[in-house]
């Protein structure tokens, strides 16, 4: 018998060591209080700015430093979510990009269920694998938002299932009638400190950025913003 989840916490964006702790902590409090039956992290989980292919500036963290900041990030993070269910961002394969350029063997290249070997994690390294649940409101995909292209409604129509999305750090809820169905496309906002230089980059957008999570509550998506009084 297939699982219906009625209870899903959104985490979009992190991007360790550069994360919103507010925000993520409200989430940790709604999670303590309300029990969701899953978390579901939308990728991003790290930033890795020390390999991006933007310009470094001279005060950037060395590579060494950035990843050791990241790793005591996700183990802080770790302890408020034990449990979670973590897909692949264009951040998180920054190290597979530089290894490719460099005509590094993958067999050589370690995944993060190595790196981050803690338990209660499911790891979606596989963007082209999606991440689709059931709710008693229909199904609802998951995924970063890099792959497959279009707006989350885009997605929507084109896989005729409500989707869910992370990528651009926006907060909307769409609706659109496909045949017989109604569904939503969702940009699911980010949990990234909107001060760090690592956000440069978004501040510099006239589209900005939406500090929060989701709760898809009987298949029914509420955004929650991550400076507001959530009551928990």
């Amino acid at each position: 018998m297939k699982k219906i989840y009625r209870s899903i916490l959104v985490l979009p964006d992190m991007h360790a060591p550069w994360v919103h702790w507010p925000a993520i902590e409200r989430a940790a409090r709604w999670a303590k209080k309300h029990k969701p039956d899953i978390v579901v992290q939308l990728g991003d989980l790290i930033d890795a700015k020390s390999w991006s292919r933007w310009p470094g500036e001279t005060d950037d963290y060395s590579p060494d430093q950035e990843w050791a900041e990241t790793v005591a990030c996700l183990k802080k993070l770790y302890r408020l979510f034990p449990k979670m269910e973590i897909l692949s961002g264009n951040h998180d394969r920054r190290h597979l990009i530089k290894a490719a350029e460099s005509k590094i063997p993958s067999q050589l290249v370690r995944t993060f269920n190595e790196v981050f070997p803690f338990k209660g994690w499911n790891w979606h390294l596989d963007p082209r694998k999606k991440l689709i649940l059931d709710t008693v409101n229909g199904k609802i995909l998951f995924c970063h938002g890099d792959e497959d292209g279009g707006t989350p409604l885009d997605k929507a129509s084109f896989f005729g299932t409500s989707v869910v999305q992370g990528h651009d750090h926006k907060a909307a809820i769409n609706y659109r009638q496909v045949g017989d169905k109604f569904l939503f496309g969702v940009s699911a906002g980010n949990l990234m400190n909107p001060e760090s230089k690592a956000a440069d980059y978004k501040a510099r957008s006239s589209k900005g950025s939406v500090q929060g999570f989701l709760v898809v509550k009987n298949g029914n998506p509420m955004f929650l913003l991550g400076n507001g009084d959530l009551g928990v």
